[in-house]
């Protein structure tokens, strides 16, 4: 009870707000002078655009991710999937299933100062290809077993299918060969195919002081000989929680962070945690409330207000204790990821440059929450992070707002 009240009486002396935070769909915030400023200037760089219209750009989307989640309930069965273009300057295009749906997405689009929202139409709904790829998940959590690399999969929403990805110069195992003629025999046209080059491992630092330095942004926190990093702060009733990785959690159970004098502090302990198929997040319990800081919850000054889903196009940031903040685009969605002795589905890929050390990172953009890191790449950028959608939906928590 006195460990409560502390936290309480602290929360309420730094000015936080306990509050459901809301879907950004709700009230797109907006985009705050940093990470405006460092997602344009990824932008520029990766379109070869001037930072004028990598700043325009970025200004508006989220904005068009706001309209997309709307077409997303209003359209229902007819809506195909939405995609930030910047091979087109930029604008929002929504696959719709059916062209009588166009002059729909027209009038949400004007209404919202997005005249420049275009439509293609398709063949299979954004929930026809949500289940495709649940299905050809577990099918390919079975068939990798036991391999040394496995098979991905990401939901291709321009493309309207879901890509089958083998590693390259890889031969696949006898399971893995079934696998992929049950995929084209059971889903035909919807399937794609396509290859990867370097298998997908988490990032997290496998001992205290072997991806060192670390603290160069975000909070480090340590946890059975190794370090990750902290993403959002939650709470539920008089309860508070840190959300990092999963699998950071199955490392150790207790949570330390790192002190000024080079000593470690206490912080709590995992509640529970998942790695595996469904997803890579952990819920860890806060016991000391002590190294509570006012801000909620990315480093060093940013406040998250919101959350909301990711669409590919999109630019987002993490700050990690290993690499500090660095932004990039989405580039899938509701991707089946091949880690060493597990599968896990639903994640979603971004261009994003992390290393060991980073996962368990807050994802977002502005104040806008959007995911947990996870891994990326063996070699090269990359990032895979857990929806905050399915974290805070999983664990039943809310989103701490600053």
């Amino acid at each position: 009870m006195k460990r409560r009240q502390l936290i309480n009486s602290l929360v309420i002396a730094l000015g936080l707000t306990l509050v459901t935070v809301q879907p950004a769909s709700a009230t797109p915030p907006a985009p705050l002078g940093e990470a405006a400023d460092a997602a344009a200037s990824q932008l520029a760089n990766d379109a070869r655009i001037t930072a004028a219209e990598a700043r325009r750009r970025i200004a508006r989307q989220d904005t068009q991710a706001a309209l997309a989640d709307r077409l997303r309930t209003t359209l229902g069965s007819r809506f195909g999937g939405a995609w930030i273009d910047h091979d087109h300057a930029g604008r929002l295009t929504v696959a719709v299933v059916g062209a009588r749906s166009a002059p729909e997405v027209g009038s949400q689009a004007a209404a919202q100062r997005l005249t420049d929202t275009t439509t293609v139409t398709v063949q299979r709904s954004a929930d026809d290809l949500d289940r495709i790829s649940e299905s050809l998940g577990k099918r390919l959590a079975e068939a990798n077993r036991g391999a040394t690399s496995g098979l991905q999969a990401v939901i291709d929403v321009r493309g309207n299918t879901v890509r089958l990805d083998a590693p390259k110069g890889v031969a696949l195992t006898e399971a893995q060969r079934q696998a992929v003629a049950w995929a084209e025999r059971q889903f035909g046209g919807a399937i794609s195919h396509g290859t990867y080059d370097s298998p997908s491992v988490p990032r997290y630092c496998g001992g205290q002081y072997s991806c060192d330095p670390p603290l160069r942004s975000g909070l480090a926190i340590y946890m059975g000989g190794g370090r990750c990093t902290s993403a959002f702060m939650t709470y539920s009733g008089s309860s508070y929680y840190m959300l990092t990785a999963g699998h950071c959690a199955e490392m150790g159970s207790y949570f330390d962070v790192p002190t000024y004098s080079y000593g470690y502090q206490y912080v709590g302990y995992a509640v529970d945690y998942d790695f595996g198929y469904y997803g890579d997040s952990a819920l860890v319990r806060v016991e000391d409330s002590s190294w509570w800081q006012p801000r909620g919850w990315v480093y060093p000054q940013t406040s998250i207000r919101s959350y909301s889903r990711d669409y590919v196009g999109q630019y987002v940031c993490k700050q990690g204790s290993t690499t500090g903040y660095t932004c990039g685009q989405v580039t899938s969605t509701n991707a089946t990821v091949s880690y060493p002795d597990r599968t896990l589905t639903g994640m979603t890929w971004s261009t994003t440059c992390v290393a060991a050390g980073d996962s368990g990172s807050g994802v977002y953009y502005g104040s806008t929450a959007y995911g947990i890191l996870s891994g990326g790449p063996n070699s090269g950028c990359g990032m895979i992070h857990e929806p905050i959608t399915r974290a805070l939906s999983r664990w039943g928590v809310n989103l701490l707002a600053g």
